[in-house]
């Protein structure tokens, strides 16, 4: 599944590559939020921009939150329109938790597993995650465009965010993203990484719109409802 991979880059670039994003913003044109068809589950490569996709990211910037939960029910996070997420498994790396916004993947939330041996250390998440995040960076052409980071208080600790537009390019294909993620220290040893990508299409503005929604509404507003690190990844 192509997009699938594409989308963790989009998350797990992060600060490893300087430069600018690639595409143009197309010209935004109005259109009324609209949540996409109900997704069957079944496998996708993805979509393509349009209307639809338009409809489903300005849902995505209005509609209400919910709580969502992976199934271990170790965490709890907010979802705009949290109905019509469904829980996946990305292709070829597991995750905590995953979740599509529609069968056509109008966004794509992941949650990731990554260890260090000083969680509460300055930047040890987040260097650790860069480590983790390496060979995918190798493995597609990405150009990362950064956003000023965020540092939020949780649960009495520090945790950085980073917004970030990532640009891909491998095997003649070229997608952008609008991406953001975030490092909790999170368990003796482990850290949790969750992160948004929302595939431009033509709609960069739109699409930047609702990573902001996830970084200001989101991403401080995560549960960590276990004391110790999940065993299961899928």
């Amino acid at each position: 599944m192509r997009m699938y991979r594409l989308v963790v880059v989009g998350m797990a670039g992060l600060s490893l590559v300087a430069g600018c994003s690639g595409a143009g913003t197309a010209r935004t044109q109005p259109v009324a939020p609209s949540a996409p068809p109900k997704d069957d589950g079944s496998p996708s490569q993805g979509g393509e921009g349009g209307d639809e996709h338009a409809k489903a990211l300005e849902e995505l910037k209005v509609a209400p939150m919910g709580w969502a939960t992976d199934r271990q029910q170790s965490l709890r996070l907010l979802l705009p329109d949290s109905a019509n997420w469904l829980r996946v498994k990305f292709w070829s790396t597991k995750s905590l938790v995953a979740f599509r916004y529609g069968k056509n993947h109008h966004a794509v939330v992941g949650g990731f597993i990554v260890h260090t041996p000083d969680v509460n250390a300055p930047g040890a998440c987040g260097k650790a995650f860069e480590h983790w995040a390496q060979p995918w960076v190798d493995a597609f052409e990405v150009v990362i465009a950064h956003d000023p980071p965020r540092a939020v208080t949780w649960s009495g600790k520090i945790v950085d965010i980073d917004s970030l537009v990532a640009t891909t390019a491998t095997l003649g294909l070229h997608d952008e993203y609008a991406a953001a993620y975030a490092t909790y220290p999170a368990w003796k040893g482990a850290c949790l990484v969750l992160g948004v990508a929302v595939p431009a299409r033509e709609e960069l503005d739109r699409a930047k719109a609702v990573r902001d929604r996830f970084v200001s509404d989101v991403l401080p507003q995560l549960q960590v409802v276990v004391g110790e690190e999940p065993k299961e990844l899928y």
